[in-house]
């Protein structure tokens, strides 16, 4: 737009004005006469005018009816009439281009265009652009939709179709708040609000965003109506390029200070027209003169009225945008918020209130809860919120409340009351959480950290937390408490034999049968495995006392835990080791305990198992010594400490036909120590793997060296169970023999019979394996253990071994001499070979040879001697 004065060609026409008929009127005449000279000075102000006038490029986007490109090809709307009055003022010259909202935002950073009014400032643009400091206009978004109620709060946005202006404030702030709500809303991008709203008209999108300017003036043209979401209240600014037209800008500031300052200036006159356009009417010459003189008479009181209209609009649209956002805040909230009068009665209800009973707000309003649903809890609810309205209390607490289809919840309300003016009481506030699932979980969690998930008994953690509670009570002089230890026996032979669902079952009995035997008051826990504890308190005020109850309760349960287990149709026997231990006030922890508990089970299962025993100081030494043979065990393996020793077997005319390889331990320090002693020990602690291993090798070794001097017949070496089972066990065996070139016929592998009883089909395969490739086998200390005798036919069988029981009493014992005849009997049935162990008198191996027995090995012919003794009779 090009400011400058209107041609002289009307001058004429103003002349005729003035040469017209009285009738015309005072103020015509007078301004005829007066025009002329206004002209002229009209011509030298703007002479001076244009001869600094400078040219500026607008750009103009359609944001009607703050910013429109007018009639005349000039901006028009609020900010575009402001900017032309500054305009005026300052004697620039403006040329309108109009552009599209991304292109008006490029042009002015690329420099294309001066100056683009209608921008709201934020951190990327201000790194952009240049603002000026007074805001132009105060305006805010929000979200207009169809007639059809689908959208109440940010919520309602979920999976809908909205139409936002690209590239603008309003499209950040909604991605942020549907990231911040979780909800997921298809933001479709457009290039004006027009087209937006348009969109929504033709069902292409669900809702349009806009400012509320332009939404107010075009909303009913589109059959739109404003929803309550709003959001995001802006200022807007003229902006320039980065470092370009500072002055355009102090300039605008200037104007609007000024303006702004003033309620009767053209900005608020400007915002007035804009806000509420009326036509002006046309008035008839005759009441010129009364209108004029009421004007003068009313124009004070008009200025007035008008700034208090000003003022109560604004009020107004701040208190219906305060009142929405709340509302919109209460309704995104996820809990119950309400408002109760002193009878009771709902006054106000959000949504999540509102959804619970199925009800619109209007319908809530005036009822109370026992109108509008019944469920057990309803009593003491009314009976807490009377303490709210009559005493004025705050109340927090869980609230359960069962629906009518029977599903339980479970709600943390805080209620507090609200007063008025003078302090009276005259309604409550609660605010109600859903927490079911919070405190299912937290019970979940509970269970999982204090709770065996399989039995549901207390686990380690829980144990430890009551026993040292029972320890304090103790200490104050409660009486004596006691743990009993209880290790199921056999067990492992159970889970591994059946399958793990049956083990699994059998724990679950074991912890019912638990229950039954102890009360209530004692803690039965799971520590892991086939291992439980029981606490168990105030047994007695002395120790004499509470040790016969504990020792009593121990056996009971030990007989409890005798019976068989009937799962699935099938007994099962497993019995229980029991170890107990008494909690004196001696200052010991719970682990000390514990630890006493468990080394009286230990005990327990060295005895013979399914047994109790009793908790005494010497178990403690016996485990520390114990602990400390394992250590050194464990370092003697591979040294010169550990020795093969050899005992040879002998025939009926005392020829050697075979021999027996045997570990010996000589400790530094105590000397000898047993096989008896050290094997269990290695057994329990899994050395005996390393052990058997470093006697397989060995012992082929040997027999290459017996095989050099001549000597031809087997050696006999054990394999424990643990070592016989181990999965690569055969490939182990093929490797050493691979590795020393060991003829296999002439190794005879010693097996316990305790190896058929864990696993006999296992065994059996593994035998069979073994034989194929030469190796012979022997049964150790037979029968002493298996009482079925079938497996003699399934199992690849060399030998037989008498124990030494039997054979030292054939002189003095019919049975066990009949016993040795019968084995005998049985191996040439068979077609076994047969060793008696144990040979120690002449008259024993008299009455062996009488029975054609088929070697014999004992102190009678030779006792254990060093292999290298042995070896020396023939140097390599």
């Amino acid at each position: 737009m090009v400011l400058h004065h209107e041609q002289s060609t009307s001058f004429p026409r103003c002349q005729g004005v003035a040469q017209q008929a009285p009738s015309r009127g005072f103020f015509r005449k007078a301004a005829a006469l007066l025009f002329p000279f206004l002209l002229l000075a009209s011509f030298f102000v703007s002479s001076a005018a244009l001869g600094q006038q400078r040219s500026f490029t607008v750009g103009v986007l359609e944001d009607f009816p703050k910013l429109h490109m007018g009639e005349n090809g000039q901006p028009s709307g609020i900010l575009g009439e402001l900017l032309t009055e500054v305009a005026k003022e300052e004697g620039w010259v403006l040329r309108a281009v109009p552009c599209a909202w991304q292109d008006c935002l490029q042009a002015l950073q690329d420099g294309r265009i001066d100056l683009l009014p209608d921008v709201a400032r934020n951190h990327d643009r201000e790194l952009r652009y240049d603002f000026h400091q007074l805001p132009a206009l105060h305006s805010w978004s929000q979200i207009y939709g169809r007639d059809d109620g689908s959208i109440h709060s940010v919520l309602d946005l979920q999976n809908k179709r909205v139409a936002v202006l690209a590239a603008s404030i309003q499209l950040d702030y909604l991605k942020s708040m549907a990231s911040s709500f979780g909800i997921h809303a298809n933001l479709l991008e457009v290039d004006q609000f027009e087209t937006g709203f348009q969109m929504v008209a033709n069902g292409q999108a669900d809702a349009v965003v806009a400012n509320y300017h332009f939404g107010e003036l075009h909303a009913q043209a589109y059959r739109l109506v404003a929803t309550s979401v709003i959001f995001q209240p802006i200022q807007m600014y003229y902006a320039t390029g980065k470092g370009r037209h500072r002055h355009l800008l102090n300039a605008i500031d200037k104007h609007l200070a000024a303006w702004q300052a003033d309620p009767g200036s053209r900005y608020f006159n400007i915002l007035q027209r804009w806000g509420k356009p009326a036509p002006s009417p046309h008035l008839p010459a005759w009441l010129w003169w009364a209108l004029s003189a009421l004007g003068t008479l009313l124009l004070g009181a008009l200025g007035i009225a008008t700034l208090l209209k000003t003022q109560v609009a604004r009020q107004t649209r701040h208190l219906q945008a305060s009142e929405a956002k709340l509302n919109t805040i209460l309704d995104s909230v996820d809990a119950h918020i309400y408002i109760k009068d002193r009878q009771l009665k709902y006054r106000y209800g959000n949504r999540k209130v509102c959804e619970f009973f199925g009800l619109d707000l209007p319908d809530l309003i005036g009822r109370s809860d026992d109108q509008l649903i019944q469920h057990e809890g309803l009593a003491e609810t009314r009976l807490s919120e009377l303490r709210v309205i009559t005493h004025g209390e705050r109340v927090a607490q869980e609230e359960d409340v069962t629906l009518e289809n029977g599903s339980a919840r479970t709600y943390f309300s805080i209620k507090i009351p609200l007063r008025n003016n003078k302090g009276a009481i005259e309604s409550l506030c609660g605010i109600s959480t859903d927490v079911t699932e919070h405190k299912a979980a937290r019970l979940a969690a509970h269970q999982l950290a204090f709770y065996d998930t399989l039995t549901k008994l207390p686990n380690r953690r829980l144990l430890l937390e009551r026993m040292e509670q029972a320890i304090d009570a103790i200490r104050r002089g409660t009486g004596f408490a006691s743990v009993l230890f209880i290790d199921l026996d056999h067990f492992k032979r159970i889970n591994d034999s059946s399958s793990h669902a049956t083990g699994d079952t059998l724990l679950c009995d074991a912890a019912q049968r638990l229950k039954n035997e102890v009360c209530n008051q004692s803690t039965i826990a799971r520590l892991g495995g086939d291992e439980f504890v029981i606490l168990l308190e105030r047994l007695g005020r002395t120790q004499q006392e509470a040790a016969r109850t504990a020792m009593n309760i121990a056996e009971s349960v030990r007989g409890a835990l005798a019976q068989p287990f009937l799962i699935d149709g099938q007994d099962y026997l497993c019995g229980a080791s029991i170890g107990v231990t008494l909690i004196q006030p001696d200052g010991k922890s719970a682990a000390d305990v514990l630890r006493e508990a468990d080394t009286a089970m230990s005990r327990s299962k060295e005895s013979g198992r399914n047994q109790v025993a009793f908790y005494e100081t010497r178990m403690q030494t016996d485990l520390q010594e114990r602990l400390t043979l394992e250590r050194e065990l464990a370092q003697a393996i591979g040294t010169d400490q550990f020795q093969l020793y050899i005992q040879a077997q002998y025939d009926m005319s005392h020829t050697i036909v075979g021999a027996e390889l045997l570990a010996r331990w000589h400790h530094p320090t105590l000397g000898p120590v047993s096989p008896s002693r050290f094997i269990p020990v290695a057994e329990d602690t899994g050395l005996i793997l390393r052990i058997g291993d470093w006697v397989l090798q060995q012992a082929c070794q040997i027999i290459k060296r017996l095989e050099q001097a001549g000597e031809l017949y087997p050696l006999s070496i054990n394999v424990s169970p643990r070592q016989f089972r181990q999965a690569d066990f055969v490939t182990r065996v093929r490797e050493i023999l691979q590795e020393t070139g060991a003829p296999p016929e002439r190794l005879i592998f010693e097996v316990t019979e305790g190896i058929l009883i864990e696993d006999l089909q296992g065994a059996a395969d593994r035998m069979i394996e073994l034989a194929g490739i030469g190796i012979r086998f022997s049964i150790d200390d037979f029968g002493t253990g298996y009482s079925n005798l079938s497996y003699l036919k399934r199992l690849p069988l060399y030998e037989l071994k008498i124990d030494k029981c039997f054979v030292h009493d054939t002189q003095h014992g019919a049975d066990n001499a009949a016993i040795v005849e019968l084995i005998l009997a049985v191996a040439r049935k068979l077609k076994l070979h047969v060793v008696a162990e144990g040979v120690e008198t002449q008259t024993q191996a008299d009455f062996l040879i009488a029975q054609r027995c088929d070697a014999m090995q004992g102190y009678l012919f030779a006792r254990p001697a060093p292999i290298a003794q042995w070896l020396a009779r023939h140097p390599a």
